[in-house]
């Protein structure tokens, strides 16, 4: 076994530790709600999530100081990876769930919704548990995980200031988004049509620019980096540069159905030829980056699957054998056997409540149990490279396929759908939660955590955030909904209906434009650029990508603002936790809007959020932003 090297501030295998307590369940629990909130309403927004590692650990450890916790340290691992199951398991819910109002279907109940995220998430975990000691341990020297070493980086700094920080970020974002969806003092997206010269470049070009100034979206891209904020912009370039102009070229004397109206598409706004055909390309381009995904990882793949298959025939000695507290995990006979019931369990559900017959019921386990031990894989070494991971990529692939087969096997329409979006709803959970945990996993390998505990905590979370995150669709639904003008984008969900309702009603797909978006995807492989992180930006709508590239470009400058590199490493981090609280706060300010919304104050005022003054203004306050967090980052010293 490869020995794995161990941060200085880790605790000893050979001790043992009061890891888990009440103060950890309450804590971690507490910001795992918290966070399922923010992270989910985000994810409804952009389509991707964010982790929490970076706010709740800073939280965890001023928390730990201001109550003068006597065993900080193995306390605030256990509430950092209790708190991400916040995030962990979250995509699956607002990836497949708002597809369901999407497409009308208004009546399944709150514990039809919620059974997939659970299943999916317990699931997810069994199999992170099951990988852990290959990822982890035996090959360590092999799988950086950068997301779990830049948690440990961050439980073993010591920087309390941070906590500091990062709360006074995340209070002036909170205002700033609550003031902008509540009242609508400046404007939220800045468009180039708000102009003269934007107004003419429409006209003549079919240009359209945008930007989202929310405080959330730019925190995210911070985080994101230049590299792959440039490469999501430059998806979403691709398709609002020049596939749309290209369509409008090519396709004016077409006739377009517009809200039940025939229109020529030569006089169609811009933003309905990018819903009605661009986007089509960018589904093509997520599905088949989910493939690249799958081919490129197989041999890896097949190489897990035996040794998984080698450590359950000889279950009954490893029970037997004399592990350190920091190998122990929840035992392969009994990880196994919980898998099995699981996908048993959902099988059932599956069966009653939407299977017409026994033969759709078994194929739907099937599929299951093929894709999700096939993809889990996929997922978790994706992580472990680039703390990423396709998940809505290998989801839709799953989905058309699903669509085919059950088809074939007589579901069609309503109920066709729905079983397929539930089979989705709960591969994206696993996928999303065997993923992301082996990140928490690769911590306790780094900091000598008890990672058996981990695993039980992360379960009691997840179910416990699993439905939340159902509380926060319904919510989110009644406040903004998903289909119409002033709609939350949802844009994974808009992705997943867009391709089960033609194929599920014996339609026609989109399917020229699926398999032009493919072949761009391998030509970017080909080239060596990330062919997912182009197809999200593809797909998206410019103002959501757009400020992931304002953001990048801001880490970038701070990262490069000096010769020093251990300087600029800190001037960055110091970033990071403004962007953490930028991202937190901005998206609970965004909800507590929402919530107003629900209890009818509506003070939004809509006539002045469209006049050129609340415009500039928005522009105005969005670079106010901007200047703060490079000049709070660069106040960093060694």
């Amino acid at each position: 076994m490869t020995e794995n090297p161990k941060s200085p501030h880790s605790l000893s295998p050979y001790k043992e530790y009061n890891e888990i307590n009440m103060y950890v369940i309450f804590w971690g629990l507490f910001y795992a709600a918290i966070f399922a909130l923010a992270i989910g309403y985000l994810c409804l927004k952009i389509g991707q999530t964010v982790d929490a590692f970076a706010p709740v650990s800073a939280m965890a450890m001023g928390m730990g100081v201001i109550l003068k916790r006597k065993n900080p340290f193995p306390e605030n691992i256990h509430i950092q990876a209790i708190a991400s199951a916040g995030t962990n398991g979250i995509g699956g819910a607002m990836f497949i769930l708002p597809a369901f109002y999407i497409l009308g279907n208004n009546h399944l109940t709150y514990f039809e919704l919620a059974v997939p995220i659970v299943l999916g998430s317990v699931l997810g975990v069994l199999i992170a548990a099951v990988f852990r000691r290959y990822f982890c341990e035996e090959k360590a020297d092999i799988y950086p995980f950068p997301a779990g070493q830049a948690a440990a980086e961050v439980l073993t700094s010591g920087e309390k200031s941070k906590v500091k920080l990062m709360v006074g970020s995340g209070i002036i974002a909170l205002i700033y988004d609550f003031i902008l969806n509540t009242f609508g003092w400046w404007q939220e997206v800045i468009s180039s049509n708000a102009f003269t010269w934007g107004h003419y470049l429409v006209a003549k070009t079919k240009l359209l620019f945008s930007l989202d100034t929310e405080t959330a979206l730019l925190g995210i891209g911070y985080f994101t980096g230049l590299r792959y904020a440039a490469i999501i912009t430059a998806g979403s370039f691709f398709s609002w540069t020049v596939c749309v102009p290209i369509i409008y070229y090519l396709g004016g004397s077409h006739t377009m159905v517009i809200n039940g109206h025939n229109i020529l598409l030569a006089n169609a706004p811009v933003t309905a030829v990018f819903s009605e055909y661009v986007r089509h390309i960018g589904i093509g381009m997520l599905a088949m980056a989910g493939i690249i995904g799958l081919l490129s990882m197989s041999k890896v793949m097949l190489h897990v699957v035996k040794n998984v298959f080698v450590g359950i025939f000889k279950g009954s000695t490893n029970i037997k054998e004399n592990l350190l507290r920091t190998q122990q995990d929840i035992p392969i006979p009994a990880i196994v056997i919980g898998a099995i019931l699981v996908t048993i369990l959902f099988t059932v559900f599956f069966h009653i409540y939407f299977s017409q017959n026994i033969l759709q019921t078994l194929l739907a386990f099937i599929i299951i149990a093929i894709f999700t031990m096939l993809f889990s894989v996929v997922g978790i070494s994706s992580i472990a490279f680039t703390s990423s991971e396709p998940v809505s990529g290998m989801t839709i692939f799953m989905l058309i396929i699903s669509s085919v087969v059950l088809g074939k096997a007589g579901m069609h329409g309503s109920m066709g759908i729905t079983a397929v979006l539930m089979m989705a709803a709960f591969l994206c959970t696993s996928l999303g939660v065997s993923g992301n945990f082996m990140s928490e996993l690769k911590v306790a390998n780094l900091l000598g955590a008890t990672p058996k505990k981990m695993e039980q905590w992360q379960i009691v979370s997840l179910i416990m955030t699993s439905v939340l995150s159902i509380g926060v669709i319904i919510l989110l639904n009644q406040a903004y909904g998903f289909v119409g003008k002033e709609a939350l984008p949802a844009p994974q969900a808009n992705a997943m209906a867009a391709i089960v309702k033609p194929l599920m009603d014996g339609g026609s797909a989109h399917w020229m434009l699926y398999l032009a978006g493919a072949c761009m995807a391998v030509i970017l492989w080909m080239i060596k650029i990330p062919p997912l992180a182009f197809a999200l930006g593809a797909y998206l709508p410019m103002q959501i990508s757009t400020p992931l590239l304002v953001g990048g470009l801001i880490s970038y400058l701070v990262s490069h603002s000096s010769k020093d590199a251990i300087l600029n490493s800190l001037r960055l981090s110091r970033g990071q936790t403004i962007a953490s609280g930028l991202i937190a706060g901005g998206a609970i300010g965004s909800l507590l809007s929402a919530i107003t919304r629900i209890l009818g104050f509506n003070y939004f005022q809509e006539a002045w959020a469209k006049t050129p003054t609340a415009t500039y203004l928005g522009l105005f306050l969005y670079l106010i932003l901007c200047v703060f967090i490079y000049k709070k980052a660069m106040t960093a010293k060694r």
